[in-house]
This record gives structure tokens, sequence and C-alpha cells, in this order.
């Protein structure tokens, strides 16, 4: 009988996805929210396991499935910012009252006691939440190529082969979920604009909505960025100074330079695409 014989040229340290979703995503079952919430209480020694956990497709499926929810996120925020024009009708404003573009409809008329006019147009909202959302996809598919590339780099030479922390980023992923809530809150936008424009008698102040979404998604990103310095402190002693230092400092930076990408390429972007499909103000 010939014995199996075991290969010994590898010499990394880390191993195979063995979190609860790696076993519920092998037994195609559902695992997802049970892992979100593995992820968001996970102790020190959970996260000293998970550094040593190598990406998989499990891991992999993970992320994908937290960047569309984030996406449908991006959806509501940009699907409640752009669509929208307030113009003056007072005497001697050099604003424009009648929009030149289709699709608009006026939601909120002017009078004497208040020459403000509410536009709204229903085709450049889904227009641009879509495209919000899809580009979102694409922004976070190059940050976490990028993140991916700067923890290996971070890690000294003869760690780098070992793949570490490349699952554990997978699934930080999971706290991109928490800013769900924050998009939620922005669908109250219309009726903030509404009143506003209309004076109704009590409206959810526009202000009021951006603050109240923004605090929830400062908790989000920075319960993500808590989480990933805490990784950070498990790296080997040689290399921990290096990893600790790009998650306290490159991670917030890719993730500033990822929405800046995001927000300055949709605003280049979306006027000039509404004036193609004729959708302008």
């Amino acid at each position: 009988m010939c014995k199996q014989t075991l290969a010994t040229d590898d010499t990394r340290v880390t191993g195979e996805d063995v979190t609860p979703y790696a076993r519920a995503y092998a037994a195609q079952e559902r695992g997802w929210r049970g892992m979100c919430k593995w992820v968001w209480l996970a102790s020190s020694e959970r996260l000293k396991h998970l550094a040593l956990i190598r990406a998989s497709d499990a891991s992999r499926r993970f992320a994908l499935n937290s960047c569309l929810f984030f996406a449908l996120g991006l959806v509501c925020f940009q699907g409640t910012r752009v669509g929208w024009h307030r113009v003056s009708t007072a005497a001697g404003s050099q604003e424009a009252s009648r929009p030149s573009g289709q699709g608009w409809t006026r939601v909120a008329p002017s009078s004497a006691a208040n020459p403000v006019e509410l536009w709204w147009n229903p085709g450049q909202a889904v227009i641009g939440g879509v495209l919000g959302g899809l580009a979102g996809l694409a922004v976070m598919g190059i940050a976490r190529g990028a993140a991916a590339k700067g923890v290996q780099r971070a890690h000294r030479g003869e760690f780098r082969g070992e793949q570490r922390m490349t699952a554990a980023l997978h699934y930080s992923s999971a706290w991109g979920v928490l800013a769900l809530p924050a998009a939620l809150v922005c669908l109250v936008r219309p009726l903030a604009l509404i009143g506003e424009a209309a004076r109704w008698s009590w409206s959810p102040p526009d202000v009021g909505v951006l603050t109240v979404a923004g605090v929830l998604a400062a908790l989000s990103s920075t319960g993500w960025w808590i989480w990933l310095v805490r990784l950070g402190s498990t790296a080997p002693t040689a290399t921990r100074v290096r990893v600790a230092a790009f998650f306290l400092v490159g991670a917030p930076l890719l993730v500033v330079a990822a929405g800046s990408a995001w927000w300055y390429g949709l605003e280049w972007v979306s006027p000039r695409l509404f004036a193609r499909l004729d959708l302008q103000f």
C-alpha cells in the first residue's frame, strides 16, 4: 500500500478560512448576518485568529455582499440629493424659474409671500442614484485592492508571502453595513426639501437630516477604523509598528481619497450626462 505524502514546502503560518461564514458558505447555508455580528463583536483573540486566515471564496463573497449593501446606501443618498432644484421668483432674481430640460415637475409653487419654487426630476434622481451606486462599487473595488497592497507592503519581506490579514480585510467590510441607517435617514430629505420650500408649519429640517445621517455614517467608519487598528496590533512583533501605522494613518487616507474620487467624479460626470439626456434644469 502506498502511503500518501504531504507537501512540506508550504511554510506559511496562515491557514484556510474556517470562520462561521466560510462553514455556512461551504454548506450553502445563510450566514452573512451572523458573520457581521461575529466581526463587530470580535475580541482580541478572534482578531488574532482572523489575521492568520488567508482570503477565500467565502471571504470574497462576503465582501461583495457587503459592498452591494453599501452601494445601495449610496443609491439612496445620491437619489435624494440630485434631481431637486430650488429657484427664486422674486423680482430682480437672475435665476431662471423654468427648466430647459424635460421631466421636471414643480412640487412647491411660489406665492406672493414665498417667492421660492421647488422642482423635481424623477428621471434625474433615478439615474443619479444608480450612477452613484455603480461608481461606488467601482471605487470600492479599487480601494479594496489598494488596501490589500498596502497591508502586504506594510509587512516585512519575510511575512509577505503568507497572505496575512487578507481574509480579515474582506470581513472588515461588515462595518460598511452599519452605514445603511444613514442612507435610510436620507430618504426623509424630500420631505425636508418640500416642507422648507412650501413653508409647512413643521417639517424635518434638511440640515438636521444631513447631520443625523452624517453622524451615523461617521460612527460606522470610526468603528471600522478602530477595528483595523486593533487588527494591526496582532501583527508579528517585528513588523507590528509598520502594519499598525498603515491602519492608523493609511487606511483613513485611503477612505478620504476614495470618497473624494467618488464625490468629485460624480460632480463632473453627472451634469454632462444630464445635459446629454436633456434632463438638465
